[in-house]
């Protein structure tokens, strides 16, 4: 594991993670959270593995609730703590009693009806002109981003049957809470047959469903359509309702199957998926695969998807090359950090850092 390549200054780089040592307020909240949250991890765990993994399941139960116990009372905790300390420790508590994957039913099925949703969503598109086309596709990532299972406020979605195009018509108008939409669309292709002006995009991609499928697909099936090459990067294993690489290889694989451009442009080389080495919903950049690294090389643009890679660890992040971040703010402490509210959106484009 080695430094993101296309970081500005892979030395100064820091994940912007809350310092829970040193904010009593924000560490009995995120304490708080993650507790309950985790009772609601276990309740779809019982479900994915049933009745023989009980003991397990209890486990998980008593070893994570004793660890954060024994981080509340420890009012000076030493070394470092943030949320994504807690994201490993909670991973921790589920795989080391055998739930690798607590989400894999719920993944299942939303992949299934979003694969069924695809061929509408994308044929759709064909009726708009470029600049109502890019406008809807980002608005479309914004959409699928509300199928998290890492939050609580979004956990309801894995029981109901969601419409994505009712979600799709109720995204907040513009302009967004964070809202650099405007210099690039400056960039964008203004017609169809215009090339973009990006040679190979790196993606960093979130959760599954209609997150991945409906929400970041269309989008980066446009961006291949004027010419770009896409590297969709994705975590290694399984955490919450991630999409994992080998997950979304055999999804992109279906969906050409369905979708004859797609198919066309697979054919050509202009996609392909690699992990990144991470294993939590947060990302380090500090810590990524060399597969990563090397799929990177030639890339002119940088695209991360989600809140947790975006906004929660990677608000004030620096790249050599050209960057967008898009997400859905799905957490009121998370939201605060940029002034916002529960289902702002965040659409944040800068050039490359100077060197």
């Amino acid at each position: 594991m080695t430094p993101f390549s296309l970081l500005a200054d892979a030395g100064s780089y820091r994940i912007t993670d809350v310092d829970l040592r040193s904010d009593e307020g924000a560490r009995q909240y995120w304490f708080k959270l993650f507790e309950d949250h985790f009772l609601q991890v276990l309740e779809f765990a019982k479900v994915a593995y049933g009745r023989n993994m009980g003991k397990q399941i209890l486990a998980a139960k008593l070893k994570f609730s004793q660890t954060i116990a024994s981080l509340r009372e420890n009012s000076n905790p030493s070394g470092q703590l943030g949320v994504m300390e807690l994201c490993r420790l909670r991973e921790d508590a589920l795989r080391s009693n055998g739930i690798k994957d607590p989400f894999r039913h719920i993944k299942q099925r939303e992949n299934r009806v979003a694969i069924d949703a695809y061929p509408d969503v994308v044929g759709g598109l064909s009726s708009l002109v470029a600049d109502q086309r890019w406008l809807h596709l980002f608005k479309g990532v914004f959409a699928g981003n509300i199928f998290d299972l890492g939050s609580t406020v979004t956990m309801g979605y894995a029981d109901e049957q969601v419409d994505f195009e009712k979600v799709l018509s109720a995204v907040r108008p513009r302009p967004w809470r964070v809202d650099q939409y405007d210099a690039l669309a400056k960039v964008l292709p203004g017609k169809l047959s215009e090339p973009m002006p990006w040679a190979k995009a790196v993606v960093f991609i979130d959760n599954a469903g209609a997150d991945f499928i409906l929400g970041v697909m269309p989008l980066v099936r446009e961006m291949a359509a004027h010419g770009t090459h896409v590297v969709l990067a994705a975590n290694e294993v399984p955490s919450l309702n991630d999409v994992t690489a080998d997950e979304a290889v055999a999804i992109v694989q279906e969906l050409a199957g369905i979708d004859p451009e797609l198919e066309s442009f697979l054919t050509a080389g202009l996609f392909e998926v690699v992990s990144t080495g991470n294993d939590v919903p947060l990302i380090d950049l500090s810590n990524v695969s060399q597969e990563l690294n090397d799929a990177s090389e030639g890339a002119d643009l940088v695209l991360l998807e989600g809140m947790g890679r975006t906004v929660e660890s990677n608000l004030t992040t620096k790249f050599k090359v050209d960057s967008i971040q898009l997400c859905l703010l799905k957490d009121v402490t998370i939201a605060a950090r940029v002034g916002g509210e529960l289902f702002d959106c965040v659409c944040m484009y800068e050039p490359a850092a100077k060197a």
